[in-house]
């Protein structure tokens, strides 16, 4: 289905074998956003590199990270903030298809495929929060092989990028493949790369989820813009809603029949004193940092680049910089990029993330054989 009336903004429907009859009951029929570079109908010789870009939590096939300008399927900040906060906001270093458009046509950006997959569960936000569409949210996969939940490591593997292979015009190789993603993306990135260095040959993991134990479990989510917009006390509900049903869905994917959430204990200070150390593994056979350590060479053998800002509201920052450590104590090659950016204060996640979209793409393309 065309976007917006362009041929070369694409939703494909199509079928994961990998998800079928899945424990949630889901549907196993995804939609797949499609960008397709300027030249591409006129040259029907000429084969693409791809690069994959997995979405973060509390994204789905009616809510793309990058998109058409003018599509219903993605936030407009422009369109839904009022003016004195777009300008604390850089819109310049934002991407949608246009500018990606202009970018190629123009020399700045080789031409490339670029795929969104969608990563949701399809099941519904554990408090029924509604996003900035007023849609309800739908939990993440984290893009994990999970008995719980499906099998969406496999999805990626097997599904989409076969598809998008036999669907259009790639380079069908590891060298002409990359992948990206933003937070649950970001972490899905390493994840794939680390289980499936075959398939790619560069990952960029911007603010990626992170599974090495009680840290996100600590946050307390306090997003400025809500703050300033719907005052600290809707703010704060928001921000309690969103880790609850972030942590549940955590809990879910690793832990289903014997959940970790339950079990902490708390001392008078906010002290975890004991939890079910069970559980507490079950998360940790998903933390980076263990599978990078098991598995060493995955990642040498891909060009990797990391970031995440200081000031990241989930903390994420924290997970980067052990990441970071971890790589250089086993002398993986990397690129880190930690830093405070001011255009970023209003939500330095989500922005710390969307101004990364257009290095991260740089970071890949230069990497194509």
């Amino acid at each position: 289905m065309k976007e917006n009336g362009n041929n070369r903004y694409v939703i494909e429907t199509f079928h994961s074998k990998t998800l079928e009859g899945n424990p949630l009951g889901t549907t196993a029929d995804r939609d797949i956003l499609v960008y397709l570079p300027p030249g591409y109908y006129d040259m029907e010789k000429k084969r693409y590199p791809v690069i994959y870009f997995l979405h973060g939590y509390g994204g789905h096939n009616h809510s793309w990270t990058i998109a058409s300008k003018d599509s219903e399927d993605a936030v407009n900040y422009w369109k839904i903030l009022p003016k004195k906060y777009l300008k604390q906001i850089d819109l310049d270093r934002l991407l949608d298809f246009e500018r990606l458009d202009d970018l190629i046509s123009s020399g700045e950006l080789a031409p490339f495929i670029f795929i969104q997959p969608d990563g949701s569960l399809h099941a519904p936000h554990k408090n029924g929060l509604r996003d900035l569409k007023r849609q309800i949210m739908l939990k993440g996969s984290f893009y994990i092989n999970s008995p719980h939940v499906g099998n969406y490591r496999d999805y990626i593997i097997n599904d989409v990028i076969e598809y998008i292979d036999n669907k259009y015009r790639t380079i069908p190789d590891r060298e002409h493949r990359a992948i990206m993603g933003g937070s649950m993306g970001g972490y899905g990135t390493l994840n794939l790369a680390v289980h499936h260095p075959e398939k790619f040959i560069s990952a960029v993991s911007l603010s990626p989820a992170d599974f090495s134990g009680f840290g996100l479990i600590k946050v307390k989510l306090r997003i400025p813009i809500f703050t300033q917009i719907l005052g600290e006390k809707f703010a704060n509900q928001i921000g309690d809603s969103t880790m609850d049903d972030i942590l549940d869905t955590m809990d879910l994917i690793t832990s289903k029949n014997n959940p970790l959430l339950p079990s902490i204990k708390y001392d008078s200070e906010g002290n975890v004193v004991d939890y079910n150390k069970e559980a507490l593994n079950n998360w940790l056979k998903h933390d980076i940092n263990k599978l990078v350590k098991e598995n060493p060479e995955a990642f040498k053998k891909v060009h990797l680049y990391l970031s995440c800002d200081l000031e990241d509201e989930f903390k994420l920052a924290d997970g980067v910089k052990k990441l970071h450590d971890t790589l250089n104590e086993l002398n993986i090659p990397h690129e880190c990029d930690l830093d405070r950016d001011p255009k970023a204060a209003l939500t330095p996640h989500m922005f710390g993330i969307g101004y990364r979209f257009l290095p991260g793409i740089k970071f890949c393309l230069q990497y194509f054989s």
